[in-house]
């Protein structure tokens, strides 16, 4: 993967945000006709490999790169739980309000301690800070631990948890319940990935933010051959696989809970999308379009916890009833264009305050 410009990563995120909150909306607004549909399992593969895959790849590659001890990083892991512990209620408010008031009869506890992508991050900063010392500039180690996560998710989700209690908490660490989304093994594998990318960039060299991996191997003068024969393996590899591919990404279950063969073909296909987006970076990469994905990237963090309040509590009104395209697609401009209009006014009024405390 070519992580080698921030601008390529805010880009990268920023279309990630976008596939993301088409996911979401599709997974719990479209009624099981377009779901189940041919175009909804491939808007379904659209919000699996480039998404939370990506997220953690670029996540793991910036913790790599952060000079944070094993203590910080722990306490921002603990923060990081914390929060997605809150988000957790905060998009089932509406949910909890309907139980609570008799409306629907439904077990709360699963949505509440829910394993997303913020519980898992947390906990993967903490686990990384622990095993710093061991996989820190040691390639092998990590390539070690990641293909052990990968055979560890498969594994461990043949045990069943004797306890509800037990359950819940290893939840967090594989897949033993339908809430478990994004448990340790076998996700953990990719934050690992990110660290031996950093790793392997800074062992050749290749930190400068002008320099790629291609520059290890390929002249500068050769470099445009070897692109284009890159995109032609790249379209060839998706061709191939793409069937697969969608048809794990597509079954939740399978796709949460994968085993080693797709995570490899995960980190296959992030490695060919990433180079293809920063190439379209260095020649569109200025457009306004461009500008405001790679806003959105910067900010994925505040557009995340926004989307999913809205997304999340008005699911609880029309979850899986909604039968036209159309209004799918109204829904995806009206939570992307409100989560952007709240997110560009907490920077400011943030920007200001900070001004304000500045100048007295």
């Amino acid at each position: 993967m070519m992580i080698n410009r921030t601008q390529t990563a805010d880009l990268l995120k920023g279309i990630a945000v976008l596939l993301m909150i088409q996911v979401h909306i599709i997974e719990l607004f479209a009624s099981e006709e377009i779901y189940n549909s041919s175009i909804g399992k491939f808007l379904l593969f659209l919000g699996g490999p480039p998404v939370a895959p990506l997220f953690m790849v670029i996540f793991g590659y910036f913790i790599a790169a952060s000079n944070k001890s094993m203590w910080q990083l722990i306490a921002r892991g603990v923060k990081i739980i914390a929060l997605g512990m809150f988000l957790n209620i905060a998009l089932n408010l509406n949910l909890i309000l309907h139980v609570n008031r008799g409306e629907l009869q439904i077990d709360l506890w699963p949505y509440i301690f829910g394993v997303d992508i913020l519980q898992f991050a947390g906990l993967a900063i903490i686990i990384i800070a622990l095993i710093k010392k061991v996989i820190e500039n040691n390639l092998f180690a990590l390539f070690m631990c990641i293909l052990i996560s990968t055979f560890l998710g498969n594994f461990l989700s043949n045990i069943t948890p004797d306890t509800k209690v037990s359950q819940y908490i290893f939840s967090f660490f594989y897949g033993c319940s339908k809430w478990s989304y994004f448990p340790i093994f076998p996700w953990i594998a990719y934050p690992l990935s990110g660290i031996a990318l950093y790793q392997f960039q800074k062992k050749n060299g290749l930190s400068d933010n002008n320099k790629s991996i291609l520059d290890l191997f390929i002249k500068q003068d050769s470099q445009r051959f070897f692109k284009q024969i890159a995109g032609a393996v790249f379209f060839a590899f998706i061709v191939y696989t793409l069937k697969n591919a969608i048809f794990i990404a597509s079954n939740l279950p399978l796709y949460y809970h994968h085993e080693f063969v797709f995570a490899m073909w995960t980190l296959i296909f992030l490695a060919f999308y990433s180079f293809v987006l920063n190439e379209i970076n260095q020649f569109a990469g200025e457009f306004i379009l461009f500008r405001y994905i790679k806003w959105l990237g910067k900010n994925v963090t505040i557009i995340y916890i926004l989307q999913w309040l809205l997304i999340g509590n008005t699911a609880t009104e029309i979850y899986k009833t909604v039968t036209s395209p159309m209004y799918l697609l109204i829904y995806f401009f009206a939570v992307l264009g409100i989560a952007s209009g709240i997110c560009y006014a907490l920077l400011m009024i943030k920007a200001r305050l900070i001004q304000n405390a500045t100048s007295s």
